[in-house]
């Protein structure tokens, strides 16, 4: 009796966590528009991060051209200064 008893408990108690921990439909949509905002949000994120990690390329490119040409110039400039100073 008191197996049987238990056994009825368990099966009650096991139904009742199955009904009170399921979520409903509409928590379940509520959920997946978050989850589907949430994904919009990180590609938007992600493609803001390649194009200013784009821009940021060809800024250092910019520089890296520029800086060469002022060391080139520099350079011809020194070498103007030398023959000036040599006569």
């Amino acid at each position: 009796m008191i197996k049987h008893t238990s056994t009825k408990l368990a099966v009650m108690a096991l139904v009742l966590g199955l009904v009170s921990g399921c979520a409903t439909t509409d928590q379940m949509k509520q959920m997946q528009a978050g989850i589907d905002q949430a994904q919009e949000r990180a590609d938007a994120a992600l493609a803001a991060a390649k194009a200013a990690d784009s821009r940021a390329s060809a800024a250092m490119d910019a520089a890296t051209a520029a800086q060469n040409q002022a060391d080139d110039c520099s350079e011809r400039c020194n070498r103007i200064m030398s023959k000036a100073m040599s006569k």
